[in-house]
């Protein structure tokens, strides 16, 4: 395998794993919530802030990663 071949790879590699970052950021924000809205009986309001830092996590996320590909 060309050495070219690798890099291109190790790029596609780093590119899906950034495309699964936002949804998995989103949806354990989404399990943290129920969770604890199970715990203290306060649905839905737990459920919706985490949700909302598990979408803002994961944004912030796949801009410092697509920045840092860019860099690269």
């Amino acid at each position: 395998m060309k050495k070219r071949d690798k890099k291109s790879y190790k790029k596609l590699a780093y590119l899906s794993s950034l495309g699964l970052m936002l949804p998995s950021s989103i949806v354990v924000g989404m399990v943290i919530g129920w969770f604890l809205d199970k715990i203290f009986k306060t649905w839905p309001w737990l459920f919706l802030i985490f949700t909302l830092f598990g979408i803002v996590s994961g944004f912030y996320n796949l801009i410092k990663g697509v920045a840092r590909f860019n860099d690269n």
